[in-house]
């Protein structure tokens, strides 16, 4: 490395601040799904952790464009939020809502523990707060 190199390495580490979850606990990582949860709910809340995600998946991009195109974005949102055992309501389905509500029956067929942990993150992060 060159002192450029390593100039650089060290500016990084003094000015890398991280994100929450990274300083939950002082000098010790999260040992988990449910307190890196907790650590980083307020980061997104805040705006200090964008809320947006993004995936860039061609086939699934022109599956949900078609799906508005052809008016059918609202009968598959309404399919999943039954599926997820919610009151199916077609009104309120945009692209946002259907692949949130997408993600969320993902994981619960396939990593139902996952679901688990983030209830118990949001319930702390909530009891937290008062």
């Amino acid at each position: 490395m060159s002192d450029t190199d390593d100039e650089l390495e060290q500016l990084r580490e003094q000015t890398d601040v991280g994100t929450r979850a990274q300083s939950a606990t002082p000098g010790e990582e999260p040992t988990d799904l449910e307190d890196a949860m907790v650590a980083l709910l307020a980061d997104v809340e805040g705006g200090e952790v964008s809320k947006t995600l993004s995936v860039r998946d061609a086939r699934l991009t022109a599956l949900v464009r078609a799906l508005e195109e052809t008016g059918d974005l609202a009968d598959v949102g309404a399919a999943l939020q039954e599926e997820l055992g919610r009151e199916a309501d077609a009104d309120g389905i945009d692209r946002s809502e259907m692949l949130r509500l997408a993600v969320r029956l993902g994981l619960q067929e396939a990593a139902p523990e996952v679901l688990d942990s983030a209830r118990d993150a949001y319930a702390r992060h909530a009891s937290e707060q008062f």
